[in-house]
């Protein structure tokens, strides 16, 4: 955990303790005033009553006086340590980087409490928005009344939403629809699928059927939305039995509310042209992430006779904020010196090289143009009449987007060759014998290497390398045996995938290693960069977890004290079994996974392995252009192997999701109307299951598992003579 995590740990202690005080101090108020007003209602009721009725009364309240006097100053004390905590943890002189005079005019102020205004419609807190509208005489500004009627209607809506009452959301849409076909969008048929679900759920099974006309139109009228709606025909005979064990469970999800919630404030804000963020949200997010490089600015120059950083409007270097927050082209002119505009565009020359077009027609002299960073020349076709030069678009393009290039980090390099717009992905693994089979061993490890491509949505490779340890240990016996399976193994794997073994190298040293380099060269659409992740996207896996508590647990058959922890709650069929599903599992290729990624449109993908299902999240989640973050909240797990996991006091961090994995699945992040396709193909064509086990949410490109994740056993019955 970093330092700002255990900080931040601290605060919320203190945080939480003064709530827990405030709390009680109220209760015990509460209490105590409840008994002084019944006997004051006593003594005025009942004027007959006993006369020391008003002394005992005195009595009573004298020292509750002194008791809450006593326990406001605690109270103060515990809110003060709050204060002092923050102090003491959190820098607050910013030193000279806040420039005061940048709010001194009233017409600047006005515009702060518009954005605070609107960010407080935004959370629900109308009687505080219109307080601060009232003290600063905000009224008269037309356009912000219309945004506040617009807030107001739209909070409304999100809380029903968040109580589950579709009713005002499909209201809304249906006044809007048109705006909203206009857009292409889906709102309304995902609200409908949504009470569609809401009848199955509480067994109104004949509203349900009647209700299949509202998602048929769309059917017809979209096509996007047909094989949702096939697929909620299909639930809706299971439902009839037990919808939550049934293929289409994934309805059922409390994730599908968040995301609808999501998918509601995006499209409704976008109809008004207002952004899913308010103005405060992104000016204070990008003011938090640009203020320690502000600082380090600002002392780095308070020794130097140079001008306040900001005092041009303009920062004397880049700050990165994050991809979602760049409104604008960052581009500056080399030659220049000045960020290109709008009217002022990059332009490519010839060569490659990149200048402003102010630039260009500086540099260009009667219709020619030569590069400044290099020989090259360029004709200016297109000269002007007037003696003026005019710039040569046949030979001048405006700048593209810069190809991505993948390095260290992620499961393959992705690197454009210099021959052609084509990329060499490429990759290498290698690792020791986990299991006691030197045929599937080899499998396993080609499964292993070819995975990391897969991962990059390539499928096809054209070359593999092996590389081959060979122990100094063996016997000459044991290596004529052992090695050739192996090399068999690994070469039928490749086989399998459609590609060969040409070249590698076999050393001989203290330990037995197989593994290899897999190489493919392809354009630039065979390749998904893994980086694309946004809100609402879903986290699918196509193989379980397990495997490595399903070998040891293999392996603790031949050692008796290890045996003696786990027979208590499995048995040696139990472990064969895990055995034989983990090598399976192991030795079975992504490939299948990997070709329907396109079709898809998977946003981000990574290979589960030797960091487990949470290290290789959050491996992805800290590559993605968007701030998101990836939740886990379901973990495929091979039959038995929680149960041993949990036995050994989680010994290997299985439901922690750190346990290492071989040759595991691909985790994958869908659009969320794609997932239960995806999942529902690889069924079809594998034969084996795929499953929903997160979600992508707003976040800081972190990856976490939920308190108490759902564990689905795989399977979750067993069969006689079949392992799945």
């Amino acid at each position: 955990m970093s330092t700002a995590d255990n900080t931040l740990t601290l605060l919320e202690k203190d945080v939480d303790k003064a709530i827990e005080s405030v709390e009680q101090f109220y209760n015990e108020i509460e209490a105590n005033m409840n008994s002084v007003i019944e006997q004051i209602q006593t003594l005025i009721t009942n004027v007959s009553a006993d006369p020391n009725i008003k002394v005992n009364l005195r009595e009573t309240i004298k020292p509750l006086a002194k008791q809450y006097s006593d326990k406001h100053k605690e109270l103060h004390g515990s809110i003060s340590k709050i204060g002092k905590t923050i102090d003491k943890c959190f820098q607050s002189d910013f030193g000279n980087v806040p420039i005061f005079e940048l709010f001194d005019k009233p017409e600047k102020l006005k515009v702060i409490y518009m954005i605070i205004c609107e960010d407080l419609y935004r959370q629900g807190r109308m009687s505080i928005a219109q307080q601060l509208i009232k003290e600063t005489n905000l009224n008269d500004n037309e356009l912000f009344n219309v945004e506040k009627e617009f807030l107001e209607e739209i909070n409304l809506i999100l809380e029903n939403l968040r109580e589950k009452n579709l009713l005002p959301a499909l209201e809304w849409c249906k006044r809007n629809r048109n705006e909203l076909n206009k857009t292409g969008s889906l709102l309304e048929f995902h609200l409908h699928k949504m009470r569609f679900v809401q009848l199955l759920e509480s067994g109104n099974i004949g509203q349900a059927k009647a209700y299949l006309s509202n998602l048929r139109q769309y059917s017809i009228s979209n096509g996007q939305c047909e094989q949702a709606v096939n697929e909620l025909m299909g639930s809706l005979v299971f439902a009839q039995r037990d919808l939550t064990k049934s293929p289409y469970k994934y309805l059922l999800e409390p994730h599908l509310w968040l995301q609808l919630l999501e998918l509601f404030m995006q499209q409704a804000f976008q109809q008004v042209g207002l952004a899913q963020d308010s103005p405060l949200y992104v000016v204070m997010k990008t003011g938090f992430q640009a203020l320690p490089a502000l600082m380090s600015i600002v002392n780095a120059m308070q020794n130097t006779q140079v001008c306040h950083i900001l005092s041009k409007d303009e920062l004397p270097i880049e700050i990165d904020v994050g991809q979602e927050h760049r409104y604008h082209s960052v581009f500056a002119c080399p030659i220049l010196r000045q960020q290109t505009t709008d009217q002022n565009p990059p332009m490519k020359l010839v060569c490659g090289h990149v200048i402003s077009k102010d630039a260009l027609n500086k540099l260009t002299l009667q219709n020619k143009l030569k590069c400044p960073y290099c020989p090259l020349d360029s004709t200016n076709k297109n000269g002007s009449n007037d003696g003026q030069n005019q710039t040569n678009h046949s030979v001048l393009t405006p700048e593209p987007k810069s190809t991505p290039v993948v390095g260290i980090g992620l499961d393959s390099c992705v690197l454009p060759l210099r021959h052609g717009e084509l990329f060499l992905v490429q990759s290498t693994d290698f690792f020791y014998p986990l299991v006691d089979d030197p045929y599937v061993m080899g499998k396993i490890a080609c499964a292993n290497v070819l995975s990391d491509i897969y991962a990059m949505g390539v499928t096809e490779v054209d070359n593999m390398l092996m590389l081959l340890s060979t122990s100094n240990k063996m016997s000459e016996k044991e290596r004529d045996t052992i090695m050739p399976l192996m090399i068999q193994g690994f070469k039928d794997c490749a086989e399998q995938a459609g590609t060969a073994i040409q070249g590698g190298q076999t050393v001989v040293n203290p330990w037995l290693i197989i593994g290899g380099v897999a190489t493919s060269v392809c354009k630039p659409n065979e390749v998904i960069i893994p980086e694309h992740a946004v809100i609402g996207d879903v986290l699918v896996l196509t193989k379980p977890l397990g495997i490595q508590v399903a070998v040891n647990a293999h392996q603790w058959l031949e050692k008796p004290d290890r045996w003696e922890r786990i027979k208590s709650v499995v048995t040696v069929d139990d472990v064969e079994k895990a055995y034989q599903r983990a090598m399976k599992s192991m030795a079975r290729l992504n490939k299948i996974a990997a070709s329907l990624l396109h079709k898809y449109d998977a946003h981000a993908c990574t290979d589960v392995t030797g960091f487990g299902i949470l290290g290789h999240a959050q491996n992805l989640a800290q590559h993605q252009k968007n701030e998101v973050a990836f939740v886990i909240h379901s973990l495929p797990i091979i039959a038995k192997m929680t149960t041993i996991s949990k036995t050994c006091n989680n010994a290997f961090n299985l439901l922690r999701g750190t346990a290492a994995e071989t040759s595991g699945g691909l985790l994958i992040a869908l659009p969320y109307d794609q997932a239960a396709a995806y999942c529902k193909e690889i069924q079809e064509k594998e034969g084996f299951q795929a499953w929903i086990i997160g979600i992508v949410e707003k976040g800081d490109r972190t990856a976490r598992i939920v308190d108490s994740p759902r564990v689905i056993e795989v399977p979750a019955q067993d069969t006689d003579g079949e392992l799945w």
